[in-house]
């Protein structure tokens, strides 16, 4: 080879190299810009793989170790040059812009190596580092995006299913619906709630709630996924499973439910957190077949029902369910007239428009089917629709039958049995919005025969209240306001009853305004007749109703009468209910009715009723309120009755001899209300014309399960004879109906009750002659005494074995009882009032004890009142306290404790002797939540015994000491009492006790309390002393009355404190939400600012007639004034005759007022603008001199005063415009915000 050869190959092995690198300079920009184009690319193909992965993982699928290798890779590529932010950025950014953007990070990202190669080329030139570094990459990223083709199969993935919104816009920002959208939302906060429900009844919102849960669930991020499927009332497991599968992104590959389950459950388990609706539950749901996890199983997945069953609610193990209710009027009518449109505005209209909406009955899907129907139609159509309503026939308002009535007979068809079906159409015989009496369905039911092997009246009762509450629980009845022994139907679920109803043969016709029956041949065709009238002038005269089963008649007009032969072709009729109506004699054409089974009058007139004696089938007989004087004879032929009602007949005086004994089958006998029949005594002569029968006759009567009666004294009671039946049910009232019961009369309507006994005005001797009355106390659950003569000591003296199944005691206004309880006899083994739960005792004069006992006898009076939930005393004047604390310690049940007007108590519970020292950390009333104590001039706290006692001299009325009680004799605690008591100025060396409501050691007996009112409390100094507490007790905080919630003070003329002797870093209250303080005239201040702050959820501060008041809160100590943020939810501010008050508080505080609705002024001429303590919590505003000034009383109560307090009122919320008047401001929109200034302002 010559040189020239050699030359030209060395000079090509460098050429190359040089050509390359140089290369680096000369493609720079372009090298930069394939780099950025592939990041893109890679960083789009990891979306693309990502996509994959997570599909695979919901799935259940495991990922290629290839997969995990480049995903691991293309991350510290991406990572360490670029972020999701910036390539989205540079897209949009022009060609030269993304070079220097580029060249800037990747310079920052470079700079350790281009220091460290400074005698390179690179060192020269840092654009050549850059492009080599670029172009390196690019070419890395290349092998990548070629290592991922095999991993990316799809061009297109579903976006992730969503649950929709709710089809009513609008209603959710009802106060009703938010309310409950938040209480749900705090449920599925809750650590331990995994499952919850919503119920109510068809068409009632229950899945439009369920979607806003979904919706304000995923926004907060409380889930990761949400998914909702309907179940509906013929489950398909299979058909949830993929709902829910297809949700997730889950995709089924088992055919087996098995398989299938467990797939969907390690999905679920896999699950970060997820929420599942199960939408329309009408039977318990098997969760784990379908492979839900639940009962804690996995925690972040929680499950959300909608339903109509809270039966079945419950049978899924719910903690928590939420009943929907109807909107309120004012809602209604909102979401009325938004489906309606502007036309109902129009002068016409509107009360039509009223009316329609009112018979929508707030159910939401009625309301907007209704609305949208008559949008923009005319005053006829509005007119006749209203009249369809009314009538509950609206066939012709379209859509009202598919939307409405549709889903609510579908809940009816649900019903599992036709006994429900026929009670739940019974009800419907009712005028709208009637309070339906339970027992009236029970006798109507026995009448019919409609309830399967049952054999007597009670079986019936028991069988008919199982069925309401499940047609409750169904929500196809509602809750009465009349008590449990009533219900009501929703308006147009009485709709659709009647609508079913009317195919049965029912015709119901309760129109008021209707003046004759309906059209002859729907009467007789139909199986049951109601009418309810004001009056009906015509009756027809030969009716024939060969199917007729059921006839109901109320006229709201008394008193009417019948045609003779109205019954005379109704010979298969089994129930007929007459109410107000007259009868010299009963219609002759009642004697053909030989099926009647059940015959009920009620509040009528009936001179004449022989004729009933025909009824020989009769089996349920009532007067109920009628006005009929006596039974007649011909009763004793109604050998199978089983059930006979004369409650509130007034008038009745005379039941003839040997009817009551005649009644051979009789089951129950009501009599309550009935005071003038004079009771034969038990020799008497029954042959006698105008004779009476004889209670003796009672006993008699083998099957008689049941006694309701009302007696003039205890001496026409048998005295020796006992019932046939030893497990009698009985209520025995003796006595003057006025004396013997001061409680509503309604619960002795009942046909539940409890074995009762109430005996007024009597002599305890005759008490102690009737064995039949020692034998009832042995067995009575509630006892109520009134006017006993000689009465000392209720227990032992009336049942030596102490009451074992009393659960209610009343005893009032008897002179001569000393003791409740006298435990002092040896004769007297077991514990009295083992399960007692309510004691009441009022106007004992002469009452010295509750309970009497010796120390040495206490070896069981912590059984005695173990069971007590309510405790009520009232006017006993010489009562000093209400247990000792060996009984205190076993009122572990206590609820209520309500003490009035008792002029010598000075404490609750009292510490008697040593003995009870140790029991001082025993106390506890863990149920106790409302404490109401009046007019108690004597009152010196809840229990005096325990912890230190605080001695003050009353003259300079400040403190000097303490010492332990120990070293208070009995004889000091006796001089101090008296001393008390004297009226002339006190020697300044006399210390007296302290007085306080609770002391630091008795606060923390009732941890629960929710409710405290004090009234008259004449002696006490502070509701509150907390000195000596410990609020670090074993390094656990203690927390004092966290759950109190209203707070009332009144009439305490020394009380100088409400809370006093705070400690600091105290912990309580915080639930408090109202107090109220009236006529405390020696209270300077309410509120330490240690407290104050507490007090985050009060809403109501009323402070009226405490002459001495400067300053609601009131800086201690050397505290700093610090911003802090004071009531934020106050809504309501009175400050009334308070002529010494100056400020809110003496230091400047941030006050938060973002709730305020209403500041009522009243009398307080001192009072300097509330705007001078309100500083907004963004920046204090400088509050004018105008504002700071002092107005006089005339000028506070002036609207530009008023408007210049709400001006310095920091708002976070627009409450909309101010309307000013002599009444005060008031808001107008929706939130009120009011300031009143009135002489009457309440």
């Amino acid at each position: 080879m010559d040189a020239v050869s050699v030359i030209v190959t060395i000079g090509g092995c460098f050429v190359d190299p040089i050509k390359k690198h140089c290369g680096y300079l000369i493609h720079y920009n372009s090298n930069i810009k394939d780099l950025i184009i592939k990041i893109q690319k890679l960083h789009d193909k990891r979306k693309g793989v990502q996509l994959e992965i997570a599909e695979a993982e919901r799935n259940g699928r495991v990922m290629l170790p290839e997969v995990v290798t480049w995903i691991e890779k293309v991350r510290n590529i991406l990572d360490e040059y670029v972020d999701e932010t910036w390539i989205e950025e540079v897209r949009n950014i022009p060609d030269q812009d993304v070079v220097e953007t580029w060249i800037e990070k990747v310079r920052n990202i470079l700079d350790e190596d281009v220091e460290a190669n400074k005698m390179s080329l690179g060192g020269w030139c840092p654009s050549y580092s850059l492009s080599r570094k670029a172009k390196k990459k690019t070419l890395e990223i290349d092998g990548l995006l070629s290592d991922a083709a095999p991993f990316v199969t799809r061009v297109s993935y579903p976006p992730p299913l969503g649950i929709g919104s709710s089809s009513i816009e609008g209603i959710m920002d009802f106060e009703s619906r938010t309310k409950m959208r938040k209480e749900v939302l705090e449920a599925l906060r809750t650590d331990k709630v995994n499952m919850i429900a919503i119920c109510g009844m068809g068409g009632i919102g229950k899945t439009t709630m369920a979607k806003e849960v979904a919706k304000r669930a995923k926004d907060d991020k409380l889930f990761d996924e949400v998914v909702m499927v309907v179940v509906s009332q013929n489950q398909d497991l299979r058909s949830i499973q993929v709902h829910i599968a297809e949700m997730l992104g889950l995709q089924f590959v088992e055919d087996s439910l098995l398989a299938r389950a467990e797939r969907l459950r390690k999905r679920l388990m896999d699950s970060k957190s997820v929420l599942i609706i199960l939408d329309d539950v009408w039977d318990a749901l098997d969760l784990e077949a379908v492979g839900i996890p639940y009962g804690g199983q996995h925690n972040k997945c929680k499950i959300l029902l909608t339903s109509r069953s809270e039966e079945a609610c419950t049978q899924m193990k719910t903690q928590k369910i939420f009943p929907i209710k109807v909107l309120s009027e004012e809602e209604a009518w909102n979401l009325f007239r938004e489906m309606a449109g502007n036309c109902i505005d129009t002068l016409g209209l509107h009360p039509i428009a009223k009316e329609v909406a009112k018979e929508c009955g707030g159910l939401p899907v009625a309301i907007v089917t209704v609305g949208r129907a008559l949008e923009n139609k005319s005053e006829f159509e509005w007119r006749a629709a209203l009249q369809q309503l009314e009538n509950s026939i609206p066939k012709n308002i379209p859509g009202l039958d598919s939307k409405v009535y549709s889903s609510i007979e579908l809940s009816y068809s649900y019903l599992k049995s036709d006994e429900a079906k026929s009670c739940f159409l019974l009800c419907c015989l009712y005028p709208e919005d009637s309070d339906i009496g339970i027992e009236f369905l029970v006798r109507y039911g026995v009448g019919q025969r409609l309830f399967a092997k049952i054999d007597t009246v009670a079986e019936a009762r028991n069988r008919v209240h199982a069925i309401v509450k499940n047609l409750k629980r169904s929500f196809l009845l509602l809750d009465s306001e009349e008590g449990e022994m009533f219900v009501k139907m929703h308006d147009v679920v009485r709709d659709v009853a009647i609508s079913i109803a009317e195919n049965q043969g029912f015709l119901v016709r309760c129109n008021e305004k209707k003046e004759e029956w309906p059209e002859k041949d729907l009467c007789e065709r139909s199986t049951a007749i109601s009418l309810v009238s004001r009056e009906l002038e015509r009756h027809p005269d030969g009716l024939e109703c060969p199917e007729l089963e059921l006839l109901l008649l109320e006229f709201k007009r008394r008193w009417q009468s019948l045609p003779p032969n109205l019954f005379k072709g109704m010979k298969g009729l089994k129930v007929l209910s007459l109410t107000y109506m007259s009868f010299p004699s009963l219609p002759q054409s009642i004697n053909v009715l030989q099926n009647l089974r059940t015959l009920q009058f009620v509040d009528c007139e009936i001179t004449d009723a022989s004729a009933i004696g025909e009824l020989r089938k009769l089996e349920i007989l009532s007067f109920w309120g009628s006005k009929i004087k006596e039974l007649p004879g011909e009763m004793r032929n109604l050998s199978y009755l089983k059930f006979l009602e004369l409650t509130k007949c007034n008038y009745l005086v005379r039941i003839p001899p040997n009817l009551l004994s005649s009644l051979s089958h009789l089951e129950e006998l009501c009599m309550f209300g009935v005071n003038s029949v004079d009771w034969e005594p038990v020799e008497g002569n029954k042959e006698e014309e105008g004779a009476n029968a004889s209670l003796t006759e009672l006993m008699s009567l083998s099957y008689l399960v049941a006694l309701k009666i009302q007696i003039p004294n205890i001496k026409v009671l048998p005295k020796d004879l006992a019932f046939k039946n030893d497990t009698i049910k009985f209520q025995i009232f003796s006595g003057d109906n006025k004396v013997i019961d001061e409680d509503k009369l309604k619960e002795s309507f009942h046909c539940l009750f409890k074995n009762s006994l109430r005996l007024a005005s009597c002599d305890v001797s005759d008490i102690a002659e009737s064995q039949m009355l020692l034998q009832l106390f042995k067995k009575s659950e509630i006892l109520k005494l009134k006017e006993i003569k000689g009465l000392k000591n209720i227990v032992y003296e009336l049942d030596k074995e102490g009451f074992q199944c009393l659960k209610v005691l009343k005893v009032g206004d008897s002179d001569d009882v000393e003791y409740v309880m006298d435990a002092t006899s040896d004769e007297n083994p077991r514990a009295a009032f083992p399960i007692l739960e309510s004691l009441k005792v009022c106007r004992l004069n002469n009452l010295k004890e509750i309970y009497h006992s010796q120390f040495s006898k206490r070896s069981f009076s912590s059984a005695c009142f173990s069971n007590l939930k309510s405790l009520c005393l009232k006017k006993c004047q010489h009562l000093k306290n209400v247990f000792s604390l060996s009984i205190a310690r076993g009122l572990v049940q206590l609820q209520k404790l309500e003490i009035d007007d008792c002029d010598d108590m000075e404490e609750c519970f009292h510490k008697e002797g040593e003995d009870e020292k140790a029991l001082n950390d025993k106390i506890m009333f863990p149920q106790l939540t409302s404490i109401e104590l009046g007019y108690l001039p004597k009152l010196i706290g809840f229990c005096t015994g325990v912890g230190p006692v605080e001695l003050v001299q009353p003259s300079l009325n400040q403190e000097v000491g303490r010492i332990s009680i120990d070293e208070v004799t009995n004889l000091e605690k006796h001089k101090m009492t008296n001393i008390q008591q004297h009226t002339s100025p006190f020697p300044e060396s006399t210390p007296i006790i302290s007085h306080k409501l609770f002391s630091s050691k008795t606060i923390l007996w009732p941890p629960n309390l929710e409710n405290l009112k004090l009234r008259g409390a004449k002696s006490l100094e502070a509701v509150f002393d907390l000195k000596g507490l410990k609020i670090d007790e074993d390094h656990q905080r203690i927390v004092v009355l966290a759950q109190l919630k209203t707070l009332e003070v009144n009439s305490s003329s020394k009380l100088g404190h409400v809370w006093k002797n705070v400690p600091r870093g105290i912990q309580g209250f915080q639930n408090l939400t109202s107090i109220e303080v009236r006529l405390c005239p020696l209270l300077r201040y309410l509120f330490p600012t240690s407290i104050a702050k507490l007090l985050v959820e009060l809403q109501s501060i009323d402070i009226n007639e405490c002459h001495a008041i400067e300053n609601i809160v009131q800086r201690e100590g050397e505290e700093e004034a610090t911003d802090i943020i004071l009531f934020p939810r106050v809504s309501s501010l009175k400050l009334r005759m308070l002529p010494n008050i100056m400020s809110l508080c003496i230091k400047a505080y941030s006050f938060e007022w973002s709730s305020m609705k209403e500041i009522c002024l009243y009398r307080c001429p001192k009072l300097k603008t509330i705007g001078s303590e309100i500083q907004s919590l963004r920046k204090s505003k400088e509050i004018s001199r105008e504002l700071d000034s002092r107005p006089n009383e005339q000028e506070l109560g002036s609207p530009g005063f008023l408007r210049r307090c709400l001006e310095c009122v920091p708002r976070r919320k627009n409450y909309g415009l101010m309307a000013v008047s002599d009444q005060g401001i008031t808001n107008k929109s929706q939130r009120s915000y009011s300031v009143k200034e009135e002489q009457n302002c309440s």
